[in-house]
């Protein structure tokens, strides 16, 4: 709630923020708001298959250059690590500079990113290629799901970060292997056979990324950034736009916010370290728990899936159709995610998600049979891809608009921490204990998620100034 005060500039600055989150709530969510989620959406997308495609590659990559499970695991863990580091940067730069810059030079950095791992000739180079990609990726993740959170109505905030979700989490993760059984199955032969055909997997995508930098141009810049920066004219603009059910509007500008331009909210100055005081501090802590279990075990899975599968006498070809069948529980799971962002509380889906998360992971990893592998995984993915949108649909609401990207971005960091280091861990149990061993850890690492969990502010339905 807000604080009266007895300043009376404060007092106007106050009025308009929330003058602004009325506003937002007051505009009819339109084409102009879908266009927003489209192209965010596009990007998503792309970053999914970005993420995964290495994984996906790795039993050619590794049977060309001799690899063990804990290289394949450090293949991942340099493309998260850069992440983790691109999603902190961009925290920073959002607060500071905007969103939507931010947005745009990330998508630049992991398009050259991609290119280079294309033409990787040793392992070394692969990984550092990897490494900016990963910082790209990063950026991406944490901007994207700041400026969606920032630009929706409060009624649909929670359905509308989950839908770009679906893109990435679901639709991407299942494309990324479609993409990976098609390039390197029956078009395997065609680019140049299994040491050549990796490499068209890991650079196809700077090719729609370029795409996707155009359609960014119309991206609009999140009006509660701009109103933190004092740029009233500009906040009031981007609101005639959605108003106006367009996000390049050339017509005359509704006065929305009575702030004086030039004048920044009270306290706005950006103090990275306030997100680790007071009431924040509780924030904080528990979306960091959240988000490294979660994401660091929806990464270690699907990334070793095609290597299980063949570790369990299937050929790379078959592992990757299987792997395909099994995201579709992914896709699945993101559309509920929507669904559930809208009508349910976040702890609710978390606390009680995770706990089912559990019985899957070891009912999984305790499977023999293919069949209840394509089960209990399509089931396991579904989980994973629930439990992690929810978690990004949480994050933004925990923060003021003064830190939220970079609380956002600290909380997306620390869950990519967890994905570059639990596959580490998780390749090392595969090697000495099997894939029962990787998968008591993902159970334990959800059981830590569901007693985090209820120690967190229930953020559903709340305006983000509240």
């Amino acid at each position: 709630m807000t604080t009266p005060s007895s300043n009376p500039v404060e007092e106007r600055r106050e009025r308009a923020a929330r003058d602004l989150a009325a506003a937002l709530d007051r505009i009819p969510f339109r084409r102009a708001h879908i266009l927003i989620l489209v192209l965010v959406a596009f990007g998503a997308l792309f970053d999914a298959i970005e993420q995964y495609n290495a994984g996906l590659a790795a039993p050619l990559i590794a049977r060309q250059w001799s690899l063990s499970n804990a290289q394949v695991g450090l293949l991942t863990t340099l493309t998260f690590a850069g992440m983790a580091i691109g999603s902190l940067i961009a925290g920073v730069t959002g607060d500071r500079y905007g969103r939507r810059v931010t947005y745009m030079y990330n998508l630049a950095l992991y398009t050259v990113g991609a290119l280079l791992a294309a033409f990787a000739p040793d392992l070394g180079w692969l990984l550092v290629a990897r490494f900016v990609v990963g910082i790209g990726l990063g950026g991406e993740l944490n901007t994207g799901l700041t400026l969606v959170a920032e630009l929706m109505p409060t009624r649909f905030r929670g359905a509308s970060v989950a839908t770009v979700n679906i893109a990435a989490g679901g639709l991407g993760i299942f494309a990324s292997s479609a993409l990976a059984a098609l390039v390197l199955g029956p078009l395997e032969s065609v680019l140049g056979g299994p040491t050549v055909a990796w490499r068209w997997l890991l650079g196809l995508l700077a090719a729609p990324a370029v795409l996707v930098f155009v359609y960014r141009w119309f991206l609009p810049e999140s009006p509660r950034y701009l109103l933190v920066q004092g740029r009233v004219s500009d906040a009031n603009r981007v609101l005639s736009g959605l108003a106006a059910n367009r996000l390049r509007f050339r017509g005359e500008v509704t006065r929305y916010l009575d702030a004086a331009e030039g004048e920044r909210l009270p306290r706005q100055r950006i103090r990275l370290a306030e997100i680790f005081q007071g009431r924040l501090a509780r924030n904080t802590v528990v979306i960091w728990v959240v988000s490294a279990m979660t994401f660091g075990a929806q990464v270690t899975i699907t990334v070793f899936m095609p290597t299980v599968l063949v570790a369990r006498g299937l050929d790379v070809s078959t592992s990757l159709a299987y792997t395909t069948v099994i995201n579709i529980g992914g896709l699945v799971g993101a559309v509920l995610a929507s669904v559930f962002g809208y009508r349910f509380r976040r702890r609710v889906v978390l606390g009680y998600g995770s706990l089912v998360a559990v019985v899957v992971a070891v009912g999984f990893g305790a499977s023999a049979s293919l069949g209840a592998v394509l089960a209990l995984g399509g089931l396991l993915q579904l989980m994973f891809i629930l439990l992690n949108t929810t978690s990004w649909v949480w994050a933004p609401e925990l923060y003021p608009t003064r830190v939220r990207a970079f609380g956002t971005g600290a909380s997306v960091t620390v869950g990519l921490v967890s994905a570059s280091l639990i596959p580490l861990l998780a390749g090392a149990l595969v090697d000495v204990a099997g894939v029962v061993g990787m998968f008591a850890l993902v159970g334990v690492m959800y059981l830590v998620m569901a007693v985090a969990v209820r120690f967190g502010p229930e953020t559903h339905g709340v305006p983000l100034e509240r």
